[in-house]
């Protein structure tokens, strides 16, 4: 539930790259592709600190003016070498200048009607220092989350309906208990609805960037003092982040009612194709046909004299411009991929209409866009550069030898399953393993993907990986079937083999583990040291004015 996608300090810089520039701007560093101005570093700086909470101080500017000279000679270096012209980086400005334009659009005809009022800072100042404990349900559609909800009211615990709706064994197992959370940490409508419950009030389903939620709160807890001079310091940022905040939701309103007016229509069995060759269950074109496939209509939208249809291909073209995130959310289910296709949808006619007004001509589009890019291909080299980084081999073998005892592989078991849609189809599979192998009904009925090639052998698997049914399968006899259990994806029956104990790991076998768990450290070593080196190449070519840093007003 925690949003995810560009940091605020990423979007926020968007934004900033939208503000008029002058040439009488007072200048902090400059040098080979650098070049910070008094206004950069204040737009950066001053989300930096709302999103990290941390104070200002002499100190902690000269930090921050440190990395964004950093980070302007990474991306200096890297438009040097040319990498501006890979294929990804060309992908990611589609993606950019698309983004930009819906931004741009929605600025113009949205964000100047957007106000911060008093009692809205007020309230945000207390909920920064409030932490809330809170569970819920997830649906992927209005109806299923009615569902869920009426089931609620008539006596049904979150602890059984959560165990049915997540994959996510923590929280099938927890009773969807998400744990503690604050200000800005969950999607905003979820927040705005978990702030406004007592503890113990259930809510009715919520409509979320990721689906539908029934929320309960479990605790509450506010500080106990809060003084006007604590508000007064903070004020400014609430100011800023609420105004993004709803200039979001003003943007998020406006989408929707756009699609309605849009009048997107699905072509259903190209849907349906489509979701199964996303999530693995359906078949893939055959080599000769993809063509034809990728030409089949997926959607319309428009007025009636003027529909528009997207192909498969063409809803391919468009998502590629997504991040990888939001791709994962689209394949939850069916009612997912088509609100992902609606958002697609809108993002491009947005977009179009933002050509028409010439936003993409302006300078502050230019700038805006050029400044993510930049960010895309500074990410960009340090995924390179860490990448480059390896763990010794003298390394993983003294770690091996120090922590022998922790390597231990644990108890096995080998597993054979049938998952089908309902239970009552389970049930009828049943009866007929009285006369049919098992391993047979897998490859006939079985919707687990390749359990035609395998006869729904999943191999030895461990308790954790079985989820809430692991304790179920391990306890059974070596040639036992066991079933139907209810499972995320519908019902399975498992037939249970041998068992292998749990015994200590070869060094080869913990060896990924160990490399996985030193990584990181020699990653950022790795990363170091190229900044040192970047640094000592454009040594004296730097010039920092710290005392304007100094005396720099923030607001």
């Amino acid at each position: 539930m925690r949003p995810r996608g560009l940091a605020i300090i990423g979007l926020l810089l968007g934004l900033a790259g939208c503000r008029g520039d002058s040439a009488q701007q007072t200048l902090l560093a400059e040098g080979p592709g650098v070049r910070i101005t008094t206004d950069a570093f204040r737009e950066a700086y001053l989300d930096y600190l709302l999103r990290t909470g941390q104070l200002d101080s002499p100190r902690l500017r000269r930090l921050f003016l440190g990395q964004m000279v950093q980070e302007a000679l990474v991306v200096y270096e890297a438009r040097r070498q040319g990498l501006d012209r890979v294929p990804a980086y060309q992908q990611e400005a589609r993606a950019v200048e698309t983004k930009l334009l819906v931004e741009a659009y929605a600025r113009q005809v949205l964000y100047d009607t957007v106000q911060v009022r008093e009692a809205e800072l007020a309230e945000a100042f207390v909920r920064i220092n409030t932490e809330v404990r809170a569970r819920h349900l997830w649906a992927p559609t209005e109806a299923a989350a009615e569902s869920l909800y009426a089931r609620l009211q008539a006596g049904a615990s979150f602890e059984e309906l959560a165990a049915e709706v997540f994959r996510d064994s923590v929280l099938a197992q927890s009773g969807g208990d998400l744990g503690w959370f604050s200000f800005d940490e969950m999607d905003p409508a979820f927040e705005e609805v978990a702030f406004r419950l007592k503890p113990g009030q259930i809510s009715p389903p919520v409509r979320t960037a990721y689906g539908y939620s029934i929320i309960q709160v479990m605790d509450r807890f506010t500080k106990p003092i809060l003084t006007e001079t604590e508000f007064a310091r903070k004020r400014p940022l609430l100011v800023r982040y609420l105004r993004y905040r709803k200039q979001q939701a003003a943007r998020e309103a406006c989408a929707r009612s756009l699609a309605d007016s849009l009048q997107i229509r699905f072509h259903e069995t190209t849907l349906r194709r489509l979701y199964n060759q996303l999530v693995g269950r359906g078949v893939q074109a055959i080599e000769g046909q993809e063509a034809a496939w990728l030409e089949q209509p997926l959607l319309t939208f428009g007025l009636a004299s003027q529909r528009v249809t997207w192909t498969v291909a063409d809803f391919r073209e468009q998502a590629r411009l997504t991040s990888a995130a939001q791709r994962e959310a689209a394949t939850r289910s069916p009612e997912a991929l088509k609100e992902f296709a609606r958002g697609l949808v809108v993002r491009q006619v947005l977009a179009e209409r933002a050509r028409k007004a010439g936003l993409d001509r302006t300078t502050a589009f230019k700038r805006a866009r050029r400044q993510a890019l930049d960010q895309w291909l500074y990410r960009y080299v340090r995924r390179q550069v860490e990448a480059e980084a390896v763990v010794p081999e003298d390394t993983v073998r003294a770690f091996y030898e120090a922590h022998r005892a922790d390597f231990q592989m644990p108890a096995r078991r080998a597993v054979w399953e049938i998952l089908v849609p309902t239970e009552a189809e389970a049930r009828r599979l049943q009866t007929l393993l009285a006369t049919t192998e098992f391993t047979e009904l897998a490859r006939r009925y079985s919707r687990r993907p390749g359990a035609a090639t395998t006869g729904g052998y999943l191999g030895f698997v461990t308790q954790e990986q079985l989820g809430a049914i692991g304790a179920t399968v391990f306890a059974a006899r070596e040639g036992e079937v066991l079933g139907p259990l209810r499972i995320a994806d519908g019902y399975v029956l498992l037939r249970v083999g041998a068992l292998q104990p749990e015994r200590p790991m070869t060094l080869e076998e913990a060896r990924p583990l160990i490399v996985r768990q030193l990584r990181p450290y020699f990653e950022r070593q790795r990363w170091r040291q190229y900044l040192k080196d970047l640094l000592q190449q454009y040594a004296g070519q730097i010039n920092r004015y710290v005392a304007r840093l100094d005396t720099l007003r923030l607001t």
